[in-house]
């Protein structure tokens, strides 16, 4: 990926995802003030220039096979190519604000009104460094003639390399699902291409990936409508939407596959469809990890079990509750929602009451770097009420992966390999689970005793033995108490912020 080569394709044809990522890294470190420049806005800006380069390709195939730019002209890429300075900066900023504005009168811009919503350049001061990306990174190349999966797995992995800058967004409660794990969880829901997944705290769009990669390896051309997604933050909708496009094959003037919204906001579907609108049948969604319910409106949710219940638990409510009768759902949540008293308790109750809660997964400490999150993962079918008053749920099977089992990205990172058992416990061919068999990782619970806990805490292990607390390195912990620390700072700042002088 080095010179300039002729606009061939030959060469593009060998890239590997690691190579790709490579170089740009390479440009990031030694090519740019990365001191004035983070890694997720120069991962923004992959995004942007990548959209309008494949976007001038494809308007630029020979005869029936080109198709209609979705830029707001088939020069606009020439255009941009041949600035520079402040030139540079006014061109890429008013075309980035005439794709980012929805214009209903014209369908074909609903995704990128998505990606280049409030998106600016770089400051002008780094004009000649953009330029550089542009005429030696992007520009000799002919990106669509990259191998199928390998550009969207460099974007991700370009995603993944964010991490720090990920955390520094602990207000909003972004964290990166491990892709492995996502790989498995959208096994044991066993999606097929008749699927159609919703993911209402989508991020950067990891679990409707795994989710299409699932349901792509049937064979079956997968619809555009199989996958949503929506997101509060209109950086991780734009940084999602090029993600899922990248890794998905989708056309750029299709369906949006990531809306801007906040999902708890109002009583609604679990995520309202632009266009072509069916019912949801799977939720795969990590939810923020956040405690603090100071950023939690639910004055419009007269649906919610619970009102005032915190950020994770939420989530959970919301997708039980909008998810239409027989649907499946895989719902991240953190120790707090499995034994919490007050609203996570009613929550709770109402879960095993309306749906089949019938999969808890207790995950490895470790997973989420940086915040010493302890993470689980509950699996329920959405049921309908029972004349006779019987809880929909018959039983809670409770696969502990946790027990002794602390994982680093960077030491001993899971693997698809490290939840085989899981996967063969679980059945995801068996899905009235009549054919599980208990073991010392794997224990059913039924609901009556579950029922008659003390606050229905669904603090439970496979085995009764007390939990092996693996809390991390000392690393960990430190980090972890800073960033909580930080977190209920601009929280308590945000309630004095609200108050009038002399309160």
């Amino acid at each position: 990926m080095s010179g300039s080569p002729p606009q061939s394709g030959q060469l593009e044809r060998r890239w590997t995802a690691e190579s790709i990522v490579r170089r740009w890294w390479a440009f990031y470190n030694d090519k740019t003030s990365t001191r004035a420049l983070t890694k997720i806005e120069f991962a923004e800006h992959i995004a942007y220039l990548l959209f309008l380069k494949l976007d001038h390709e494809r308007a630029n195939r020979p005869g029936k096979f080109a198709s209609r730019p979705v830029a707001p002209s088939t020069d606009t890429w020439p255009h941009l190519v041949e600035r520079g300075g402040e030139d540079l900066h006014s061109y890429l900023a008013r075309t980035m604000r005439t794709l980012g504005t929805p214009t209903p009168d014209n369908q074909r811009r609903t995704t990128a009104s998505v990606l280049f919503h409030d998106a600016q350049p770089w400051n002008i001061d780094r004009m000649s460094e953009l330029r550089q990306l542009i005429t030696e990174e992007i520009n000799p190349y002919r990106w669509a003639q990259v191998p199928d999966g390998e550009l969207g797995r460099a974007f991700a992995q370009l995603l993944s390399d964010c991490y720090d800058d990920m955390l520094k967004k602990r207000e909003t409660g972004q964290f990166l699902t491990p892709p492995p794990l996502l790989a498995v969880v959208a096994k044991a829901l066993a999606l097929t291409p008749d699927d159609r997944i919703i993911d209402p705290a989508c991020g950067i769009g990891s679990t409707l990936i795994a989710a299409h990669r699932e349901m792509d390896s049937h064979g079956t051309k997968v619809d555009d409508s199989a996958i949503a997604g929506a997101d509060i933050d209109p950086q991780m909708c734009r940084l999602a939407t090029m993600n899922v496009l990248l890794n998905t094959r989708r056309l750029f003037a299709g369906i949006p596959p990531i809306q801007r919204s906040d999902s708890l906001s109002r009583r609604a579907k679990a995520i309202q469809r632009q266009d072509r609108d069916v019912a949801a049948t799977v939720a795969l969604c990590n939810p923020p990890f956040k405690s603090t319910d100071a950023a939690v409106d639910t004055t419009h949710r007269d649906d919610f079990w619970a009102p005032k219940a915190d950020l994770p638990t939420n989530f959970l409510q919301h997708i039980a509750i909008t998810l239409p009768q027989g649907a499946r759902a895989a719902v991240f949540a953190p120790d707090s929602v499995l034994f919490g008293k007050g609203a996570a308790a009613t929550v709770r109750r109402n879960l095993l009451l309306n749906c089949d809660v019938h999969t808890l997964l207790r995950l490895p400490t470790g997973i989420f770097r940086g915040t010493n999150s302890k993470a689980n993962i509950l699996f329920f079918t959405k049921s309908a009420p029972r004349p006779s008053g019987e809880p929909a749920t018959r039983a809670l099977w409770v696969y502990d992966a946790r027990t002794g089992n602390h994982r680093t990205d960077t030491g001993n990172p899971l693997t698809e390999d490290d939840l085989s058992d899981f996967l063969a416990a679980y059945r995801p061919d068996d899905p009235d689970r009549s054919s599980r068999t208990p073991s010392r990782q794997f224990k059913p619970y039924p609901v009556a005793d579950l029922l008659a806990r003390p606050s229905t805490s669904l603090e439970l292990w496979a085995d009764l033995t007390e939990d092996q607390q693996d809390l991390g390195s000392p690393r960990d912990i430190a980090a972890s108490i800073v960033a909580e620390l930080n977190s209920a700072s601009s929280s308590f700042q945000a309630v004095v912020d609200s108050l009038a002088p002399g309160q």
